[in-house]
């Protein structure tokens, strides 16, 4: 496993090329063929049992293909794991049985050994070694590794009173060797990926979506930016630190490749329905629900009154702390809203929420989205999908909004928007929700956003 994070040479990345789009072609191959074989299936067999049938065959391609992209992202790493990590929580989208299998790469990666993870510390943090910097540090194991980086739990070694002279507890954010030169290689493969299944399979823009994420992948790969916008945001959600927690970084302990911050202490989401088995249904649904309202409302706060938000969440990244706190972790993809921006989302929001339809087409001409064709129904229904987690992005249905009227234009700004209204979406597919709005949600936030533009009143986005 140590070979998987040495430096990347020339023949190594076509290697690396080769091998993605061997495993990918043969997924998508194999996809191909059994919508073919279930079509001849349907045109010749016509008993009763036909659909039980092609239920028996789709499930068995869904299982196989999860475990080949599970097993594609496991052996490339790289941008391969964010984007299986992404792709496992589209429960309302993607087969229950692919969603299985990439669920456990939110933050079950293959790890470095100690040592390495002990010589890049001491590299970042030189002439000061482990033993001047932590109390005590575990690199035995890790809190969690994902796609860039891993994660250990420690004390620092200054000594705190409240703490009965031990260090504050702390986490250890360690990137892996070369992740981002692996991570910027990727997108040419997804970039042509996303080609092919926009031309022949997907109408939705794939391409502006990669476009936004390389974007915020220039980012993630320096910890330094990743410490200011966790800051920024925990000041900003002080008012609300009964509902959701927000770590900050350590001063002076923080590099472009590892990152001290405060540790949390919870259940990751994704665990939560295992431990909550013994509630009743009602309590377990009462749980969700509350859950559920807060990471909403933190979300909402943080895109429409603040302006700053982080877009990369998914089950492995929040906790459920003591007293049915939110913890929210990882920012390294975190995005600035432009107070014109914001402003139209706002009334996006509003008018949704208020069953307004003039309002909803005027909000899209204000957020820059466009359709094939001006047809309002499906644009209202567009709308909806997008920006409302009681809608629903279907892009394989004969019958999708998207293949009807398909969307010509939509700014990459927007596209971590909506991955966030993804996410809830997803989460209250999963805990059983099925009536949770986030726009109903974020009405007052929205109104907020539209009286303070109205005061004159901007955001202070505090240098980031």
């Amino acid at each position: 496993m140590e070979d998987d994070f040495q430096t990347m040479g020339p023949v190594e990345n076509f290697g690396r090329t080769v091998n993605f789009w061997c495993r990918a072609s043969s997924i998508y191959a194999s996809y191909k063929m059994t919508q073919a074989r279930v079509a001849l299936l349907r045109t010749h067999k016509k008993n009763s049992n036909v659909t039980e049938i092609v239920d028996r065959i789709w499930h068995k391609q869904h299982t196989e293909s999860g475990k080949a992209m599970y097993e594609l992202c496991i052996n490339l790493k790289g941008f391969y794991i964010k984007a299986g990590q992404f792709i496992g929580c589209k429960v309302d989208l993607v087969p229950q049985q692919v969603c299985e299998s990439l669920s456990r790469l939110q933050d079950k990666v293959p790890a470095m050994k100690p040592e390495m993870v002990r010589q890049i510390i001491e590299t970042e943090f030189s002439p000061r070694t482990l033993k001047d910097l932590f109390q005590e540090i575990d690199l035995e194991s890790t809190l969690g590794s994902a796609s860039i980086a891993q994660v250990h739990r420690g004390r620092l070694r200054t000594p705190h009173q409240e703490n009965d002279g031990k260090g504050q507890e702390i986490a250890v954010k360690v990137q892996f060797p070369d992740a981002e030169r692996k991570m910027r290689a990727d997108f040419w493969n997804l970039r042509k990926l996303a080609a092919i299944l926009e031309k022949y399979d997907l109408p939705v823009q794939l391409s502006g979506a990669i476009d936004e994420l390389e974007g915020q992948v220039k980012l993630e790969f320096d910890f330094r930016n990743e410490a200011k916008f966790m800051d920024a945001i925990s000041d900003n959600l002080k008012s609300m630190k009964r509902q959701v927690c927000i770590p900050r970084s350590v001063p002076g302990l923080v590099t472009k490749r590892v990152l001290v911050m405060d540790y949390l202490e919870g259940v990751q989401l994704a665990e939560l329905s295992r431990l909550t088995q013994a509630y009743s249904e009602r309590a377990r649904k009462a749980a969700a629900r509350r859950i559920l309202t807060r990471l909403s409302k933190a979300y909402g706060r943080m895109m429409l009154v603040d302006g700053v938000f982080q877009a990369d969440g998914h089950p492995g990244n929040i906790l459920v702390m003591k007293n049915g706190t939110v913890g929210l972790l990882d920012y390294g993809q975190s995005k600035v809203l432009t107070e014109d921006q914001r402003l139209a989302f706002a009334r996006m929001v509003c008018a949704l929420n208020d069953k307004k339809d003039e309002d909803v087409l005027t909000a899209m001409d204000m957020m820059g989205v466009l359709t094939k064709n001006p047809h309002q129904a499906s644009r209202l229904k567009h709308a909806s999908n997008m920006f409302d987690t009681l809608g629903s992005l279907d892009a394989f249905s004969a019958e999708s909004v998207l293949k009807l009227n398909p969307i010509t234009r939509f700014p990459t700004d927007y596209f971590l928007v909506v991955r966030v209204i993804q996410l809830l979406r997803a989460l209250a597919h999963n805990m059983e929700v099925d009536d949770f709005s986030c726009v109903h949600q974020w009405q007052g936030y929205a109104g907020t956003a539209i009286k303070n533009a109205k005061r004159g009143q901007s955001v202070d986005i505090k240098g980031i």
